[in-house]
């Protein structure tokens, strides 16, 4: 994957899911947007952010997201592999 093919920005989404227990747990999805303007939702952040090859800043994206994210409900836009929350903020 070329760096040009990764994401420029990620965000998180939290939201409560019940388990087949009828247990209620935080859950945490990921969106990705792309150069192109192209926005995938629910995204798996390892591959599409390359964590195995590119580890740090994988990690630096991912935990800026989640800090980004309130309790439930969406995140805002962090720019990709800085972490730096994005001053103007995208469409969707």
């Amino acid at each position: 994957m070329t760096a040009a093919e990764r994401p420029t920005a990620l965000r998180a989404t939290a939201r409560i899911e019940t388990t087949l227990f009828g247990r209620r747990k935080r859950v945490v999805r990921y969106d990705a947007r792309y150069a192109d303007g192209r926005i995938e939702h629910d995204v798996h952040v390892d591959e599409v952010l390359e964590g195995r090859r590119l580890p740090a800043d994988a990690w630096t994206a991912r935990h800026a997201s989640d800090a980004a994210c309130p309790e439930l409900g969406t995140g805002s836009w962090v720019e990709y592999p800085t972490g730096r929350l994005r001053e103007q903020q995208l469409d969707n």
